[in-house]
Protein backbone atom coordinates (compact mmCIF):
# COMPACT_ATOMS: atom_id res chain seq x y z
CA UNK A 1 0.00 0.00 0.00
CA UNK A 2 1.09 3.22 -1.04
CA UNK A 3 0.94 6.62 0.77
CA UNK A 4 0.79 10.09 0.18
CA UNK A 5 3.99 10.36 2.12
CA UNK A 6 5.76 7.88 0.02
CA UNK A 7 4.76 9.97 -3.23
CA UNK A 8 5.96 13.12 -2.15
CA UNK A 9 9.15 15.32 -3.93
CA UNK A 10 10.38 15.90 -6.46
CA UNK A 11 10.90 12.95 -9.08
CA UNK A 12 12.53 12.75 -12.57
CA UNK A 13 11.32 10.31 -15.74
CA UNK A 14 13.50 7.61 -16.47
CA UNK A 15 11.68 5.83 -19.33
CA UNK A 16 8.03 6.16 -20.61
CA UNK A 17 6.87 3.24 -22.43
CA UNK A 18 3.99 1.26 -23.95
CA UNK A 19 2.13 -1.56 -24.81
CA UNK A 20 -0.98 -2.73 -26.93
CA UNK A 21 -2.78 -5.89 -26.41
CA UNK A 22 0.25 -6.87 -23.65
CA UNK A 23 2.67 -6.30 -26.05
CA UNK A 24 5.51 -4.10 -25.37
CA UNK A 25 5.07 -1.33 -29.00
CA UNK A 26 8.40 1.32 -27.33
CA UNK A 27 8.33 4.46 -26.16
CA UNK A 28 5.86 7.23 -26.47
CA UNK A 29 8.36 9.88 -26.63
CA UNK A 30 11.46 8.61 -27.45
CA UNK A 31 13.92 6.06 -25.24
CA UNK A 32 15.25 9.72 -24.18
CA UNK A 33 12.55 11.37 -22.92
CA UNK A 34 12.27 13.88 -20.31
CA UNK A 35 10.17 15.30 -17.19
CA UNK A 36 9.64 15.75 -13.87
CA UNK A 37 6.44 14.94 -11.76
CA UNK A 38 6.18 17.11 -8.35
CA UNK A 39 3.99 15.90 -5.39
CA UNK A 40 3.74 18.30 -2.49
CA UNK A 41 2.87 17.88 0.96
CA UNK A 42 -0.63 19.71 0.90
CA UNK A 43 -1.85 17.58 -1.92
CA UNK A 44 -1.06 18.94 -5.33
CA UNK A 45 0.97 17.91 -8.04
CA UNK A 46 2.32 19.15 -11.39
CA UNK A 47 3.50 16.49 -14.48
CA UNK A 48 5.81 17.74 -16.68
CA UNK A 49 7.15 15.53 -20.27
CA UNK A 50 8.60 15.86 -23.01
CA UNK A 51 10.65 14.57 -25.97
CA UNK A 52 14.32 15.17 -25.98
CA UNK A 53 15.80 17.19 -27.89
CA UNK A 54 12.88 19.39 -29.24
CA UNK A 55 13.62 21.60 -32.03
CA UNK A 56 14.19 25.49 -31.32
CA UNK A 57 11.62 27.50 -33.23
CA UNK A 58 14.09 30.80 -33.69
CA UNK A 59 11.71 33.38 -32.81
CA UNK A 60 11.23 34.91 -29.61
CA UNK A 61 7.85 33.34 -28.29
CA UNK A 62 5.62 30.54 -29.15
CA UNK A 63 2.71 32.39 -30.73
CA UNK A 64 5.53 33.57 -33.62
CA UNK A 65 6.29 30.06 -34.38
CA UNK A 66 4.52 28.62 -37.85
CA UNK A 67 1.67 26.78 -37.72
CA UNK A 68 3.97 23.52 -38.08
CA UNK A 69 6.21 24.54 -35.33
CA UNK A 70 3.35 24.48 -32.93
CA UNK A 71 1.91 21.59 -33.87
CA UNK A 72 4.95 19.80 -33.66
CA UNK A 73 5.75 21.06 -30.24
CA UNK A 74 2.22 20.17 -28.69
CA UNK A 75 2.77 16.72 -30.12
CA UNK A 76 6.27 16.27 -27.95
CA UNK A 77 4.89 17.80 -24.88
CA UNK A 78 2.54 16.80 -22.09
CA UNK A 79 1.75 18.45 -18.92
CA UNK A 80 -0.73 19.23 -16.38
CA UNK A 81 -1.62 19.70 -12.32
CA UNK A 82 -4.02 19.82 -9.82
CA UNK A 83 -4.40 17.74 -7.20
CA UNK A 84 -3.89 14.12 -5.73
CA UNK A 85 -5.25 11.56 -3.28
CA UNK A 86 -3.94 8.05 -2.93
CA UNK A 87 -6.20 4.98 -2.18
CA UNK A 88 -4.23 1.68 -1.93
CA UNK A 89 -1.65 1.61 -4.71
CA UNK A 90 -4.00 3.92 -6.99
CA UNK A 91 -3.00 7.55 -7.12
CA UNK A 92 -5.51 9.71 -8.73
CA UNK A 93 -4.18 13.31 -10.12
CA UNK A 94 -7.29 15.67 -10.38
CA UNK A 95 -6.40 18.00 -12.70
CA UNK A 96 -7.88 21.67 -12.78
CA UNK A 97 -4.71 22.42 -15.33
CA UNK A 98 -3.78 21.02 -18.78
CA UNK A 99 -1.88 21.64 -22.56
CA UNK A 100 -5.07 19.28 -23.41
CA UNK A 101 -7.72 21.01 -22.69
CA UNK A 102 -10.70 17.43 -22.45
CA UNK A 103 -8.21 16.68 -19.18
CA UNK A 104 -9.44 19.61 -17.23
CA UNK A 105 -11.89 18.50 -14.72
CA UNK A 106 -10.92 15.05 -15.29
CA UNK A 107 -8.70 12.43 -12.96
CA UNK A 108 -6.08 10.63 -14.40
CA UNK A 109 -5.33 7.25 -12.62
CA UNK A 110 -2.28 5.28 -12.22
CA UNK A 111 -1.33 2.57 -10.23
CA UNK A 112 1.32 2.89 -8.48
CA UNK A 113 4.21 0.27 -7.98
CA UNK A 114 7.67 0.57 -6.88
CA UNK A 115 10.87 -1.23 -8.62
CA UNK A 116 14.63 -0.96 -6.83
CA UNK A 117 13.88 2.26 -5.62
CA UNK A 118 12.04 3.83 -8.75
CA UNK A 119 8.69 5.42 -8.65
CA UNK A 120 6.50 3.63 -11.01
CA UNK A 121 3.31 5.35 -12.31
CA UNK A 122 1.29 2.96 -14.76
CA UNK A 123 -2.07 4.41 -16.61
CA UNK A 124 -5.71 2.69 -16.48
CA UNK A 125 -5.58 0.81 -19.85
CA UNK A 126 -7.42 2.46 -22.45
CA UNK A 127 -9.30 1.03 -25.48
CA UNK A 128 -9.02 2.32 -28.71
CA UNK A 129 -11.43 2.52 -31.48
CA UNK A 130 -10.21 -0.54 -33.01
CA UNK A 131 -10.98 -2.62 -29.63
CA UNK A 132 -6.71 -2.47 -28.87
CA UNK A 133 -5.63 -2.28 -25.37
CA UNK A 134 -3.49 0.15 -24.88
CA UNK A 135 -1.05 0.35 -21.39
CA UNK A 136 1.25 3.43 -20.60
CA UNK A 137 4.23 3.04 -18.05
CA UNK A 138 6.02 5.66 -16.92
CA UNK A 139 8.72 5.31 -14.17
CA UNK A 140 10.44 7.87 -12.33
CA UNK A 141 13.30 8.13 -9.97
CA UNK A 142 13.54 10.80 -7.11
CA UNK A 143 15.42 14.09 -8.15
CA UNK A 144 18.91 14.69 -6.64
CA UNK A 145 18.80 17.55 -4.51
CA UNK A 146 20.06 21.06 -6.61
CA UNK A 147 18.56 19.71 -9.59
CA UNK A 148 19.85 17.57 -12.32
Amino acid sequence: MTSKADLVGSWELTQWDYTVDGVHRGYVMGEDAQGQILYTPEGRMSAILMQADRPHFGVGAFHQGSAEQREAAALTYVSYGGTFDVDGDRVSHHVAYSLFPDWIGTDLVREVSWDDGQLVLTAVPETTSTGKTVVNRLVWRRAASGGT
